[in-house]
């Protein structure tokens, strides 16, 4: 009985995975069903739920991995690239301007240069879940309905919210400079000095305790 118990909540514990790989086909499917808005909204809305689902589900039952924040990253980069895509290219009569294209595109080139040093200093793959760049993204996924529904975005608005989203690209490129073994949850700037600051405090205390002792 224990046995199958143990079993069942082994099995549990993929669902968050389940959930993050769950928006990568549906995050596809934007793109042939953007001409059909109530399909459409209703796609998006469940991909929505299943990021928020998958991050609540790992901490609340304390599911987390590695391999779960790795699976996260790829949902969360083919959601955000799907719809972006969908938004510049598929959504007839929806005009940006040259500068919004401007920060789109350093973005994308500070994301890729992110992932470069990841690659390299890590030796694998990931983006930091830093907050800054989570909230920053908030906005950005309910402009998506906007746009499909009015086929209008105000260029401003937008430019706006790909700086933000740009600005906690940046710190995440700042984490990564840092950083010295790779944390995929690091939250900010100010959550790795203070973690850099306790862990001196420990070492000096441990120091201390040692030359007493000697």
């Amino acid at each position: 009985m224990a046995t199958t118990e143990k079993k069942k909540k082994s099995k549990l514990r993929h669902i968050p995975n389940i959930l993050s790989l769950s928006r990568i086909p549906l995050s596809i499917s934007f793109f042939f069903l953007v001409g059909y808005p109530p399909a459409f909204l209703g796609v998006y809305g469940m991909a929505g739920a299943a990021d928020v689902l998958d991050g609540f589900l790992a901490r609340r039952f304390h599911w987390e991995s590695k391999y779960g924040a790795k699976m996260d990253s790829i949902g969360d980069i083919v959601f955000l690239g799907c719809a972006i895509s969908v938004a510049f290219w598929k959504i007839e009569k929806l005009y940006f301007a040259p500068y919004v294209y401007a920060i789109f595109g350093v973005l994308v080139a500070v994301r890729l240069v992110n992932a470069v040093i990841t690659r390299r200093k890590f030796r694998q793959w990931g983006f930091i879940h830093n907050l800054f760049m989570k909230y920053s993204t908030v906005p950005i996924f309910f402009l998506m309905p906007v746009a499909v529904l009015t086929r209008e975005i105000p260029n401003p608005f937008l430019a706006v919210m790909l700086a933000f989203v740009l600005l906690g690209s940046l710190e995440e490129t700042w984490i990564l400079m840092l950083m010295e073994e790779y944390d995929m949850d690091m939250k900010s700037i100010y959550h790795m000095r203070k973690l850099k600051n306790r862990q001196a405090l420990e070492y000096a205390a441990e120091e201390e305790r040692e030359t007493t002792t000697v």
